[in-house]
């Protein structure tokens, strides 16, 4: 790189950011009013110069600009930035220098204001690091003779303040580029080695700093102060200079960086008295600025020397919250993003690399026989999932976390994975799956990290941890525990940590849950209630660093969270396809990018009444469908707290399953602590190649319980390891060669308990001629309770069908010819086992009219819809498997 100017212009464009600041800050202030007819004469500054020898800076319309630059410009009204640089033909070199560069980049698809950024993000020091997005201008460089100039036609740059706060930054930090540099390079011999290296990392740290300094104050962040600066300072020129010219970056500092910045504090207290608008802002950096040169110089000899403790290897432990999915960010690029700010140099290790795959889409798959081991593997979990497309092609993406993970699994693996890897220091985020999914409570799960911790420990003796404590979620019926045994066992790890350190081992705490914000009654932090949007992805990153700096003396400073964050796309699902399958209807549609999941909702064409289930992959079947129901459906992206996308068209299809009934007969009966079911064979279409049957089993007494289910090739099963006092929805599918029938529901049970009491204190009541409504009172041995029914009208005895109202009331109706020609009784069933009946109840008779006329002689109805335990199951079966649909019609 070709370099020339003198140390002086250094002062001269300090002084030159903050006329950029006040130029801008004072314009943006005085309202709409006060923008003028064209927006490039918004913030003119004329043409004068600023100081005598340095560089004279022109902002205003190209029309107004010197006769030779206007032809620059397609329009008059074209904005235009002149930097006139005093120097000989090396300043042209080096500015032409900087134009081939951001010409590279405009012709790489960025504008102006993208170019500006990514130099700036490559220039960082880590005070306040620029962040994806934002505002943004357009527009081109050119060089003439010693003169910089940009030009950015008409509409270009918008009057927004915050676009012109953008622009200003970039033009100042160019312009500390090209001077700092050039100043730099005189203080060494004319082709001195070190020089062309050396002066670039000065050159570019100095204007990476003034630009953060810069967007710190527009955005209204703290400046930080002069400590922080010669250190971030310090840690940007070692950190882009090879380990071989560390000598010579302290060799320049000790001799050139005191006179310098002396000049600088004296240039802005002169300014101070002349900027009467910002001569308190100008006066507070010159005072953070006292004793900064010796400060720089010493920090980048203490750097050189190695003093600092910055550990080499850093291998990130964690579950999904760390992992990510496919279009995530995730925790561990931010994280990433701020070792690179502070110029920290590590190498992120582990066996993996990507956020976790999307689901693949698949048919309905067939239960587990019992017996067969259904646990997964650890050895090949889906970590091929892509990142945002934002991240950096050049993320260090290895890791060591899954989704799902536990530490009592990962307590077994660590082990190995340090012996590999040979990780310096460990940054551990575990701790959820083991307390939300009852693997441990509070102090089992402490005793897990522990291990751990010795296990890593036992295959490298020093290396070090960061670990974290676990975040609260937001709240989740029927898991009133998980608030307080995460609250539990954070307050424990808390006062282990400390015990846990060894001499050469350090075990520091991180405040994960202090930092996050989620929580019960709401989670900002995250999508879905606990994992990490792109918000809560910088707060745990934070978390994080604030540990590795403030415990580990690893960087300059964390800097606050950014004040915006990319929003994360929801494109339309494109044309989804529905067709029949032997199993039902099945709807696919090509997968969208990043989609956290989708919503399907379907319907039975006219019915009127949508039924929406969330499905995690590109594929939707509807299951348990009777034959010739002509189904339609609609599709959308769901991100969840994210976003969703329009509803897609409709598709439809007609459903001709060829799956087996149900089985005959089923009988249940409850255990001590499970339940015998047993049942006849399939009859009748489609059961000639039964390959086995399903039990289904939900337990109604614990709130968010899942469906859960065994197979046999028998026709008989026992489930073990149920919950005793607790009731049971139970039923059984036949499964074929093609998949799955329609369930056949059996009577409730309740375990552990025999045979119930009899209802007592029936009473009834009159719905309108044809209905009655009953209501009883029921036992805790009970597990649900069946109608009996005389009609005294036409004579016979009492009848029930196997309609299991599993409360103590139920409503009938087509009660012909008048609801006071019927006696009515209840049992309480628990499986097989039934009671006698309760007492028996009849409205009085009206007086004598003429009857009622039945549309028929059969048996009284009760409302219409299916059976209580078959209606449950329907719900339940499509939460539980979220790519499936059971759907029975009503009636």
């Amino acid at each position: 790189m070709r370099h020339s100017a003198h140390r002086h212009l250094l002062t001269f464009v300090v002084a030159l950011a903050l006329l950029c600041v006040a130029a801008t800050e004072s314009a943006a202030a005085r309202g709409p009013a006060a923008v003028p007819a064209r927006p490039c004469a918004l913030h003119a500054s004329g043409g004068g110069g600023v100081q005598e020898g340095a560089v004279a800076l022109s902002i205003g319309c190209a029309n107004e600009a010197r006769g030779e630059l206007r032809g620059l410009a397609k329009s008059g009204d074209d904005l235009m930035v002149v930097l006139d640089f005093k120097g000989d033909k090396r300043a042209h070199d080096h500015i032409e220098d900087v134009v081939e560069e951001t010409r590279a980049d405009r012709s790489a698809g960025m504008t102006l204001g993208e170019s500006f950024t990514k130099r700036a993000r490559d220039n960082s020091v880590g005070i306040y690091p620029p962040t994806e997005g934002g505002a943004d201008f357009d527009g081109e460089l050119f060089v003439v003779d010693n003169t910089l100039v940009l030009v950015s036609p008409a509409g270009g740059v918008s009057t927004e303040a915050n676009v012109w706060q953008k622009l200003a930054a970039g033009i100042v930090s160019l312009a500390v580029l090209i001077v700092s540099t050039a100043a730099c390079l005189a203080a060494f011999n004319v082709g001195a080695p070190a020089a062309a290296p050396v002066c670039g990392a000065v050159g570019g740290a100095l204007s990476g700093l003034v630009s953060e300094l810069m967007n710190a104050y527009f955005d209204g962040r703290s400046l930080q102060d002069g400590d922080v600066w010669a250190e971030a300072v310090a840690m940007g020129i070692l950190g882009a200079v090879s380990g071989g010219l560390g000598g010579a970056v302290v060799k320049w500092a000790a001799e050139g960086a005191g006179s310098l910045v002396t000049e600088v504090q004296t240039s802005l207290r002169n300014l101070a008295t002349r900027l009467t608008n910002w001569g308190n802002v100008l006066t507070f950096m010159a005072g953070r600025l006292e004793g900064w040169g010796p400060r720089l110089s010493e920090a980048l000899a203490r750097l050189q020397e190695g003093i600092r403790d910055t550990p080499k290897k850093v291998m990130i432990v964690g579950d999904s919250m760390t992992q990510g999915a496919e279009g995530d960010w995730t925790w561990r690029y931010r994280l990433w993003q701020w070792f690179r700010s502070q110029h920290v140099d590590v190498d992120f290790v582990g066996p993996y690399k990507g956020t976790k795959n999307p689901v693949a889409p698949a048919a309905p798959a067939r239960p587990p026989l019992q017996g067969e081991n259904q646990e997964s593997s650890l050895d090949d979990p889906p970590v091929s999932g892509a990142y945002a497309a934002g991240v950096s092609p050049d993320f260090d993406r290895d890791h060591f976390a899954v989704w799902g993970r536990q530490v009592a699994q990962d307590k077994k693996l660590i082990g190995k994975m340090v012996a590999r890897y040979q990780p310096d220091l460990v940054l551990v985020g575990l701790g959820f799956n083991d307390m939300g999914w009852f693997v441990s409570g509070a102090d089992g799960t402490l005793s897990s990290m522990k291990d751990l911790i010795e296990n890593a420990r036992d295959a490298k003796p020093g290396v070090r941890f960061a670990v974290a404590n676990v975040p609260q979620r937001s709240f989740i019926g029927g898991r009133e525990d998980l608030p307080v045994t995460t609250a539990d066992y954070n307050d424990k790890l808390g006062k282990a940590v400390s015990s846990w350190s060894t001499p050469a081992s350090r075990v520091e705490l991180v405040d994960w849950a202090g930092a996050y914000d989620c929580g019960a009654a709401k989670c900002p932090a995250g999508y879905d209630g606990l994992h990490p949007n792109a918000r809560g992805e910088f707060q745990i990153a934070r978390a994080f660093a604030l540990t590795l700096h403030q415990r580990f003396g690893i960087g300059t400073h964390v800097p606050d969270l950014p004040a915006s964050v990319p929003a994360r796309p929801a494109p339309a699902v494109p044309g989804p396809v529905a067709e029949s399958v032997p199993t039902g209807i099945k709807v696919t549609w090509r997968p969208v990018f990043g989609a956290r999941g989708y919503t399907v909702r379907s319907r039975l064409v006219g019915s009127g009444t949508w039924q929406e289930i969330p499905v995690s992959t590109n594929r939707f079947d509807t299951t348990w469908t009777a034959d010739g129901l002509n189904w339609e459906y609609q599709v959308r992206t769901d991100n969840a707290d994210d976003g969703r996308s329009e509803w897609s068209a409709t598709v439809g299809a007609v459903a001709h399953p060829k799956t087996a009934a149900p089985p005959e007969k089923i009988v249940t009966r409850a255990t001590a602590t499970g339940v015998d079911v047993s049942w006849q064979p399939a009859k009748g279409p489609y059961s000639e190649h039964v390959d086995r049957y399903e039990v289904i089993t939900w337990d109604r007494d614990s709130p968010g319980a899942f469906l859960e289910s065994k197979a046999v090739r028998g026709t008989s099963l026992h489930v073990g390891g149920l919950t005793p006092g607790h009731r049971y929805l139970v039923a059984v599918v036949t499964w074929n060669d093609v998949g799955g029938g329609l369930p056949g529901g059996a009577r409730p049970v309740n375990i552990g308990a025999g045979t119930p009491p009899a209802p007592t204190g029936l009473t009834i009541s009159s719905v309108d001629p044809v209905s009655v409504h009953l209501n009883w009172k029921g036992s805790k041995e009970a597990a649900g309770y069946r109608v009996w029914v005389r009609n005294n009208y036409t004579g016979g005895g009492f009848s029930a069908d196997e309609y299991i109202s599993e409360t103590t009331d139920r409503g009938i109706t087509f009660l012909f010819p008048g609801n006071w020609n019927f006696d009515f009784c209840v049992t309480a069933v628990n499986g097989s086992l039934e009671s006698g009946r309760s007492n028996c109840v009849a409205l009085q008779k009206p007086p004598p009219t003429d009857p009622i006329e039945p549309p028929s002689t059969g048996k009284p109805k009760e409302t219409v819809g299916l059976r209580p335990g078959l209606e449950k199951l329907v719900h339940l079966r499509a939460q539980s498997d979220p790519n499936v649909t059971a759907a029975l019609p009503t009636g």
